[in-house]
């Protein structure tokens, strides 16, 4: 307790308030107090046109760093700038203002200086202006449900003119804290909108059906309708027809947006459980233009950069969620392994998606994580017990891809990953996270400048080998053992080290592709004391030499013989006639 370590400042404070009783008429009764937890408080009391007006000055546990509260000991809303009933005052000293010189007794004062000013007032209250402003998330506290309004959403109302009644899709989220946030997705009919949102990422939510009504000036526009039936009337007022919306049905959710151009009233028609329909106000949340910038010089070219991730586990789920959030649009996802719940401690989704296959659940994820996402996924296994069609078809699409990413740790799918990237001439990169999270390895190759994908990952094998010290962490499991008898296990912040590097990497590759930030193409990367590295972010280069051609260019000669031989075996024998 802060007057336990300062009595000084304990004294200081009782003989300030003291002193300021004995000096004001006003100030009738003071006495310090404990709360059942110790909280040191006085109780004062003050009078103000003839009326005692009762008060706690509350000290807090971090006082003098934080401020004293002054609240009313009856219960009563006493001023315009009191956090609610019975709450504590909103006075001249607060948190955003405060400095450990000023003293309770300041606070005595300015509770006086509030209540005596609000008094002289006509109506008694609230003219007393607000000193402070209050920022949006405070402003939203009280409400459950809020509605989201880009600034492109209000310049396009704003354009219509006045009297339009357009249909509208609305996406109605259940966010944390059993709140509601929704946005406008369409304008208009549902297979052709005239308008859609483009800075909320859409991952795929169903719909609600909404009609958008453009009103005259502020003077004509609507308050809150108390009940569905003159929201009816109006609805059917602004249509100028008894004809319902072409999405209306009285027994399903549906919103009504009204809005002058200026202002946007939204309401959410819910059929409840006594067999008629509530109207819910929904707070409307206005978007300023976003010109904060927040990726790096290039990055836009991303946006029409495709990736193909192979292992859609813990690794490459996290590069993948970092790679949309720089700003790449484009995924082919192959994983036929489902999430269980033992894989929360390290992968990029939650309990959500449990049981589901992770390449389908990371693709609803990185289309929640920005807008204009567009992936395709394949819960197939590459090495595994496939049928040879469906390994081919997925090859025959990571082919289309810009760059691969191999984060299997399996050499069976590195093997087909890289003769993907060897025949398409694709940017490969491969990524691990070494046993027990001792560190990790990211490895680049670029047709024509590194050597191909399967001579460089021999070579990193043969670096590994020659380094003198025994390697036991080539497997696929995330436990080892130490130099002791421990057992080590990688954690999340052991993979999320490597994939932010493997992530890195392949952001230089797509944007820089022949002038590369790294110069080298391999890095392994020592997180602990362990194998060959001294201590942790002990980083070691690897450089790969030139070795094969990434693909055969037949010559001309060689290209002929190959057609006349098909031409051969493809005509008729001579049984066949």
């Amino acid at each position: 307790m802060w007057w336990v370590k300062d009595p000084d400042r304990l004294k200081s404070e009782v003989f300030a308030v003291e002193a300021l009783r004995d000096d004001q008429e006003w100030l009738s009764v003071t006495a310090p107090t404990f709360s059942k937890d110790l909280l040191f408080a006085i109780n004062f009391d003050i009078i103000v046109n003839g009326e005692t007006f009762r008060f706690r000055l509350q000290y807090p546990t971090f006082f003098p760093e934080t401020p004293p509260s002054v609240i009313p000991r009856d219960g009563r809303q006493l001023s315009g700038h009191q956090y609610g009933t019975g709450g504590e005052l909103c006075l001249e000293y607060r948190p955003d203002n405060w400095d450990p010189s000023a003293t309770g007794s300041m606070l005595i004062e300015s509770t006086y200086r509030l209540l005596s000013t609000e008094a002289a007032g006509t109506d008694g209250l609230e003219i007393v202006p607000s000193d402070h402003s209050v920022s949006l998330g405070q402003d939203l506290r009280r409400w459950i449900c809020r509605f989201l309004i880009p600034q492109a959403l209000m310049s396009y109302i704003s354009d219509l003119p006045v009297g339009t009644c357009r249909d509208a899709e609305i996406v109605d989220m259940l966010v944390p804290t059993k709140k509601f946030t929704a946005y406008l997705r369409t304008i208009g009919p549902s297979a052709s909108p005239d308008w859609r949102e483009s800075l909320i990422p859409d991952r795929g939510d169903a719909g609600a059906p909404a009609i958008l009504i453009r009103v005259g000036p502020s003077a004509d526009f609507p308050g809150v309708f108390p009940d569905q039936q003159s929201l009816d009337k109006f609805i059917a007022t602004a249509r100028g027809t008894d004809e319902p919306p072409l999405n209306f049905d009285a027994t399903k959710t549906r919103f009504t947006v009204v809005s002058d151009g200026n202002s946007v009233l939204v309401l959410c028609s819910w059929p409840n459980n006594r067999n008629s329909t509530s109207v819910i106000q929904y707070r409307p949340v206005y978007l300023k233009e976003d010109t904060e910038i927040r990726l790096p010089g290039g990055y836009e070219s991303l946006a029409s950069r495709k990736v193909g991730m192979v292992g859609c586990g813990a690794l490459g789920s996290k590069i993948a969620a970092s790679l949309a959030r720089s700003g790449v649009r484009g995924f082919v996802l192959i994983d036929e392994d489902i999430l269980k719940p033992g894989n929360l401690v390290r992968h990029e989704l939650d309990v959500g998606s449990v049981g589901a296959h992770k390449a389908e659940a990371l693709a609803t994820r990185l289309k929640a994580l920005a807008a204009g996402i567009s992936v395709s996924y394949r819960r197939v296994i590459l090495g595994g017990q496939e049928s040879s069609g469906n390994t081919a078809s997925v090859l025959e699409e990571l082919s289309t891809c810009d760059l691969l990413i191999d984060a299997t740790a399996n050499p069976q799918a590195f093997n087909f990953v890289a003769s993907v990237a060897r025949n398409a001439l694709r940017p490969m990169i491969w990524a691990e996270v070494y046993a027990g999270g001792i560190g990790g390895f990211v490895g680049r190759v670029r047709p024509g400048i590194e050597p191909p994908p399967h001579s460089a990952r021999t070579q990193y094998l043969g670096w590994c080998r020659n380094q003198g010290v025994p390697w036991h962490g080539l497997d696929r499991d995330y436990a080892a053992h130490g130099i002791g008898t421990e057992t080590l296990i990688a954690d999340d912040s052991d993979v999320a080290v490597i994939a932010a590097h493997t992530t890195r990497m392949g952001i230089d590759a797509l944007v820089h592709p022949d002038n590369s930030a790294f110069p080298h193409p391999a890095y392994v990367i020592g997180l602990a004391r362990e194998w060959i590295f001294t201590e942790p972010f002990d980083t070691r280069p690897i450089d790969f030499v030139p070795d094969g051609q990434w693909t055969i260019q037949p010559s001309s000669e060689r290209t002929q013989e190959a057609i006349d031989f098909v031409l051969s075996i493809l005509k008729p024998s001579a049984d066949e006639n």
